[in-house]
């Protein structure tokens, strides 16, 4: 159900693409996603859980507010 009070806003953000059932006491270190958003633990091929999820809305979050990445334009060649 929708709500009409502006103080119950929630944001759902969806892309099925890499998803993947994973055993949160484990953890994942499957190196999935796009670079432009992967949280350093990705990168460093470190074990990692859904916590990265939230490094990865911040980026959008940044992208959405400035028009770009919160570190400008990267180059990942």
């Amino acid at each position: 159900m929708e709500s009409k009070d502006p103080n119950n806003l929630k944001i759902k953000l969806t892309d099925f693409g890499f998803s993947c059932f994973f055993d949160p006491e484990a953890g994942m270190k499957r190196r999935l996603g796009s670079p432009l958003y992967m949280a350093p633990e990705i990168f460093k091929d470190q074990q990692y859980n859904s916590k990265v999820d939230v490094w990865s809305i911040g980026i959008i979050t940044c992208k959405l507010l400035q028009g770009k990445g919160p570190y400008g334009d990267v180059d990942l060649q």
